[in-house]
């Protein structure tokens, strides 16, 4: 687990770290593809009910059909100005 206080995209992959509400993935300052890769191989690491929450710089219109794929959904929540958050929980 990493602390909210690393640096965005350390290592690659995006910042990781886990809280009350779920897995949170920083992948905002990233290049494309790599904050979608990230987020695909998260989600696909996940075999429980557990929400992956999403910090992003724009809304990732490329992720919504690749998780739907996988069973997921995404519902956009408040986050920081600028900053596109999202809650990704696994589809019933």
């Amino acid at each position: 687990m990493q602390s909210p206080g690393s640096a965005p995209g350390e290592g690659g992959a995006g910042m990781r770290w886990t809280d009350a509400d779920g897995i949170h993935i920083d992948v905002r300052g990233l290049p494309a593809p790599e904050p979608l890769v990230a987020i695909l191989e998260l989600v696909g690491s996940i075999r429980d009910a557990t929400a992956v929450i999403v910090h992003h710089d724009r809304d990732p219109q490329m992720l919504y059909p690749e998780l739907a794929e996988l069973g997921w959904s995404a519902e956009p929540i408040a986050g920081a100005p600028g900053e596109v958050r999202l809650r990704l929980v696994r589809a019933d």
